[in-house]
């Protein structure tokens, strides 16, 4: 009785929330809801390796494969941080021997393995593995039709790896000619449960009580081994200085004096603490890194939403902005990777959005704290915005220009409401009433001066201290705590001799906020993906972000703004210029362009618009920016979509006819017709925004088109 009671209380709670909600407010969860599975569901794989082990130079370990069955076949591995210069390649040795005889030592062979290098990020020669840290790498495939090798022998049990320099490596699996996994081992407790007569082996004794502490990690989590090349099994170059600063991070005061420590010099102190919630729990694999990054996208997905409905008064056209901006590309590419970009935008977009409903809302009289609380949270965003990307100072210029607006709103407020009270005075005084009377007023006139003046004064105090508080000392306060966290990773950086450390927090906290200006973090696709920033306006380029193409099959994971909506955007944009433009030299609210609906429309346009400007600035004059920086940008960008139609609409008198039995005038016939243009244009690029495998030709057709200048790697 007492379930069907709480069922029924539970039905009554889903019932009275949908009657406050509405039905736009209900899509957009469900489209919120919708980004988030299909994310959670596509990010990658959870398979982890688990602990790490830490390699030094020369560092060798022996391992002992129990066979059951056929000769080894393959060797992978996964190599995490490397601590050598960016592009530069690095050996890992392989050796291989028998079990010899009961009077033999270990005669180690390399005829069959070798050494293999290693790019650490990317191979600046192209001699190494390039993007191979954190990813599975088959370094040996030794069974081979085509090169006419055979598998090795069962015989030799014995491998040896050898480390050219420190690193973390994360495993090694060894699989036989049957694709199953040859258990192998690294101490000699392991060892001796596999050899009968261990103990008569002579030189083996040395080779596994000499193996280096913590190497079982190596051979912890075999299964983890994740084949393929797609987004779903490997990270991005890029990702990999985000994995690359979390080892960093978690690597402590350690130093060796001959090893190179990058850091992740493209992004504040924060990013990389936003991100490790995710590695914590699941390892250093795809889902791990792109989990937080996934979860603020979303959020920024439904922000959009919140956006959209304050800009435009109305939930449809914030449901609208919402769901071009989830499906209009980068909310899926680049929203869905381990960096720092979805963060950015949140915050970002959460400063301008507060800070917007402060200046159009002002401070309320009955709940000046309340209302005020815009400004501060705002203020603590823009804090955040700064820790995880120093660049995003200059996008916050924008929300300073609203808070200014807002400010004076409220000042203008103010004057407006003393000249009221002085014309209600002068009006009853101006009357012929008794002296005493016209005193009663002129002394009810002062009282409500003063409270006026009292009242104005302390929402004055509210907001500026609350300015203050959050933008200035809320900024440097969570910039400095944050980068607590790094600080050994600066004294490896910047330190001449990180052994004897000279420079100061400080300076070495400034070093590395300034360096976050430009965009030193290479990769193999740097030199190709680069673009100016103001080309993002037309979709000049696109940008790879991984490739593994061979044959007529193609495989690429390509950042790019929806063609049909950058075309949209760029027209709106357009579009509400020129109106604004009319709207001002025509005589303003005075003129022939002034609605009802110009002041929701102008402000919202002078919102986006210093968004969008202020996002291209933040990287128009650094180096190597590609489109996929834009996915702060692409937020205010789409949002010209949105204030095009609401424009077009609110002034739309045409009679309404039915589509699909709704009631529709011509402009939202329109939208519903270029609605379906972006959703086919969407299917053609699924493809290279999931990155999954299509041939060759089909890719051309499909998407090839989309980019307008040939990048090296985008186009086919």
């Amino acid at each position: 009785m007492a379930n069907i009671v709480n069922k029924v209380k539970k039905q009554s709670i889903l019932k009275a929330f949908a009657a406050r909600t509405s039905k736009c407010a209900r899509a957009a969860f469900f489209l919120v809801l919708a980004f988030l599975v299909v994310g959670l569901c596509t990010i990658g794989s959870a398979a982890s390796p688990r602990k790490v082990f830490h390699a030094m130079p020369d560092t060798s370990v022996v391992f002992y494969l129990a066979y059951d069955g056929s000769g080894l076949d393959e060797i992978w591995l996964n190599v995490g941080s490397v601590y050598a210069e960016a592009g530069a390649d690095t050996d890992i040795t392989l050796r291989y021997s028998s079990t010899g005889s009961s009077a033999d030592s270990i005669s180690w062979l390399r005829s069959r393995l070798g050494d293999y290098a290693f790019g650490n990020v990317y191979s600046a020669s192209g001699n190494g593995f390039s993007g191979a840290n954190y990813n599975w790498v088959r370094v040996a495939d030794l069974e081979n039709e085509e090169e006419n090798t055979k598998a090795l022998s069962t015989s030799y049990h014995l491998i040896e790896l050898k480390a050219g320099c420190e690193m973390l490596i994360n495993e090694i699996v060894f699989v036989d000619v049957q694709g199953e996994i040859i258990p192998a081992y690294v101490t000699e407790a392991q060892v001796k449960e596999h050899v009968s007569d261990y103990d008569r082996k002579s030189g083996w004794g040395d080779a596994f009580s000499n193996n280096p502490a913590g190497a079982e990690a190596l051979t912890d989590a075999p299964h983890s081994l994740r084949r393929g090349s797609s987004a779903w099994t490997n990270f991005t170059e890029s990702e990999i200085y985000s994995l690359v600063q979390i080892d960093n991070i978690l690597l402590g005061g350690q130093v060796y004096e001959d090893s190179v420590y990058l850091i992740d010099a493209d992004n504040g102190p924060l990013s990389a603490l936003l991100m490790l919630p995710g590695v914590a729990v699941f390892g250093r694999t795809p889902f791990g890194l792109r989990l937080m990054p996934l979860l603020f996208t979303a959020a920024l997905v439904a922000l959009a939403y919140f956006f959209g409905k304050e800009l435009f008064g109305s939930d449809g056209f914030g449901l609208l902005f919402a769901g071009l901006f989830a499906a209009g590309g980068l909310a899926l590419t680049v929203g869905r990777l381990g960096l720092s970009f979805p963060m950015t935008a949140f915050f970002v977009v959460l400063s301008y959005f507060l800070m917007y409903k402060f200046w159009q809302g002002g401070i309320s009289s009955e709940r000046p704290v309340y209302t005020a609380l815009s400004v501060l949270v705002s203020g603590i965003a823009f804090a955040f915005a700064f820790a995880v990307d120093p660049k995003s100072v200059i996008a916050g210029a924008g929300v300073l220009v609203l808070f200014v607006l807002g400010a004076v709103r409220h000042h203008k407020e103010y004057a407006a409401a003393c000249g009221r009270l002085r014309q209600e005075m002068s009006e009853q005084n101006a009357a012929d009433i008794p002296e005493e009377e016209m005193r009663a007023n002129l002394e009810r006139y002062e009282r409500e001066s003063a409270s006026l003046a009292g009242s104005t004064a302390y929402k004055n105090r509210l907001i500026y201290l609350f300015f203050f508080v959050s933008f200035i000392v809320g900024t440097i306060l969570v910039t400095l705590l944050s980068s607590l966290a790094s600080y050994f990773s600066y004294v490896r950086f910047y330190e001449a001799d990180p052994e004897n450390p000279v420079l100061g927090i400080f300076n070495l906290i400034f070093r590395a906020l300034g360096d976050a200006f430009t965009v030193s973090n290479l990769t193999s696709y740097t030199a190709a993906n680069a673009s100016n920033a103001f080309g993002w306006l037309i979709g000049l380029k696109g940008a790879t972000l991984l490739s593994a193409s061979e044959g007529g099959r193609y495989l690429a994971l390509n950042a790019q703004l929806n063609p049909a909506l950058m075309l949209t955007a760029v027209v709106g944009f357009l579009f509400m210029t020129v109106y604004a433009v009319l709207y001002s030299a025509t005589g303003g609210r005075e003129g022939a362009y002034a609605t009802k609906y110009s002041g929701r429309i102008l402000r919202a346009y002078l919102a986006l618009l210093l968004g969008m400007l202020t996002s291209v600035l933040s990287v128009a004059f650094s180096p190597n920016v590609s489109a996929a920086y834009s996915l702060l940008f692409s937020v205010f960008y789409i949002g010209f979509i949105p204030l095009t139609f609401y424009t077009a609409y609110v002034h739309d008198g045409s009679a309404k006819k039915k589509v699909l039995g709704i009631q529709m005038n011509k402009t939202a016939r329109v939208i519903f017709a270029l609605l379906i243009v972006y959703a086919v244009v969407f299917i053609l690029m699924l493809p290279m925004t999931f990155c999954f495998p299509t041939f060759t030709e089909a890719a051309r057709y499909c998407f090839g088109w989309t980019t307008f200048v040939n990048n090296g790697f985008y186009r086919l």
